[in-house]
């Protein structure tokens, strides 16, 4: 845990010693390579940041949200922002990046220097043999969400860009009207709250994702404003499930669209997107299996009166993905069908077993009380159940953490289970402070939450790591 505090209170110790992180927030060092070379090609001062982008589209989605034109560097189609590092408008611009994942592909970044003779081999690994990468991938999507068509589906090169497309999609679809207001129903990803947060006229935080009744009242009271609803099903880290179809039927009513992220849930454990507009995935996570793609999907319900419209502004803000790690997950995803039960069988007996420790205070997972009704309305198969549980244990997390011997890192959907100590490395300016303290106990969030995402080994094997910590 000293590690993470260390991590996060930027440690030079803890940073030097890092090979790798979740790209969002750790530069790739091929990308690193790459933008040194940016520098010192076109002899760029130490006082300028370089910004890697993936491409054009994302500069242009940049410069037309944050209204400012910015000098550039272009190579072999990728693309860096130069910024002068006392400029005031760098840290939105970051943010903007960070938030709505813009960033350089790192198998573009590598390509680039292959062809610069920077790098003299590439990394080996298997990928899709099939002629029609993207075929693969928009099929295997098609089969799980039964989106009938692959004109249904829509790639975008991370999670966090298909959700800024889609919510970028309805401020346009709705700028000609008073449909100004995006609310959040639950606890969304914290990327997916600083985007509605900071880029939406007006936001509104239902912080109890089941509270449908809080929900019903806020829509009845300014549905004539309300563009949509977000929400995750279940969202991360709580895992409450909002009662869907019931969502649905109410925003249909009042003319609101209804967002759903279907990452934690899965298509193929929950049937989403008849009760929702557009679904949206991180096929980062459980598609992909292996937590080394950068990928995000768009869904459109195919007999939703908005998904036509709402399409045509999407293919305005998309950035679509880099051909080599559509390839790499076309391999990766042939899997997904397969995996899915094998970690919901694994999770139920996880939550059996932790339910009898001493050493655990709470369990959050859809079978709690609140989300088990709503759960059921849209369970695919007896057996489906989202793979990610969090905990609360009866001491401080540090104390449990510091010997689990399990993978740790800022990810999920993983075939191996995976902690995160979700609070300290998404919430940690909050977590030192009183009133931080207080905003968390608001929406919920215990700063000792161990979010897991668990995995597909022998589950005798996983209980045995818990066992072996004390759990």
């Amino acid at each position: 845990m000293q590690d993470v505090i260390g991590y996060e209170e930027n440690d030079p110790a803890v940073h030097s010693k890092m090979q790798s992180g979740y790209p969002r927030f750790f530069t790739n060092k091929l990308v690193a390579k790459l933008c040194k070379y940016v520098r010192e090609k076109n002899n760029i001062a130490d006082d300028f940041d370089i910004l890697p982008l993936m491409s054009s589209v994302s500069l242009d989605i940049v410069q037309r949200k944050l209204e400012c034109t910015f000098n550039f560097v272009e190579v072999l189609g990728c693309v860096f922002i130069i910024i002068e590092k006392n400029n005031v408008l760098l840290p939105a611009v970051k943010d903007f990046i960070r938030h709505t994942g813009m960033l350089l592909s790192s198998r573009k970044a590598e390509d680039t220097l292959l062809t610069l003779h920077l790098i003299s081999e590439k990394h080996d690994e298997t990928i899709s043999q099939q002629q029609d990468a993207t075929k693969v991938v928009k099929s295997n999507l098609c089969k799980a969400y039964d989106a009938e068509i692959n004109e249904n589906v829509l790639l975008c090169s991370s999670g966090m860009n298909a959700v800024y497309a889609v919510f970028e999609a309805i401020q346009q679809s709705t700028k000609r009207t008073i449909k100004n207001t995006i609310i959040q129903a639950g606890c969304l990803y914290l990327d997916s709250f600083e985007i509605i947060r900071k880029y939406s006229k007006k936001s509104i935080l239902i912080s109890i994702a089941t509270d449908f009744a809080k929900l019903e009242a806020q829509i009845i009271k300014e549905h004539k404003t309300i563009a949509a609803v977000f929400t995750e099903v279940p969202n991360n880290p709580l895992l409450e499930c909002a009662d869907i179809p019931r969502i649905y039927e109410l925003c249909k009513k009042y003319d609101i669209s209804l967002i759903v992220d279907s990452t934690i849930g899965t298509a193929y454990n929950l049937n989403i997107l008849p009760s929702c507009d557009i679904a949206v995935e991180s096929l980062t996570k459980f598609a992909c299996g292996n937590g080394d793609v950068m990928m995000g999907a768009i869904l459109l319900n195919p007999r939703s009166s908005k998904a036509d419209e709402l399409k045509r502004h999407l293919l305005n803000t998309i950035v679509f993905p880099y051909n080599k790690d559509v390839t790499r997950l076309a391999y990766s995803i042939e899997g997904y069908k397969n995996r899915v039960p094998i970690i919901s069988e694994n999770t139920k007996k996880i939550i059996a077993y932790l339910e009898q420790s001493t050493a655990v205070k709470e369990i959050y997972s859809v079978l709690n009380k609140s989300s088990y009704e709503n759960f059921l309305k849209i369970r695919k198969h007896s057996y489906s159940l989202p793979g990610v549980i969090s905990v609360v244990f009866d001491k401080e997390l540090a104390y449990y953490y510091d010997k689990l011997t399990i993978p740790k890192g800022p990810s999920l959907g993983t075939e191996f289970t995976l902690a995160m100590p979700y609070v300290y490395l998404a919430h940690y300016d909050l977590i030192n402070t009183i009133d931080g303290r207080k905003k968390l106990q608001e929406i919920g969030l215990n700063p000792e939450l161990l979010r897991i995402s668990i995995g597909i080994e022998p589950v005798e094997d996983i209980i045995k790591v818990f066992k072996k910590a004390g759990i």
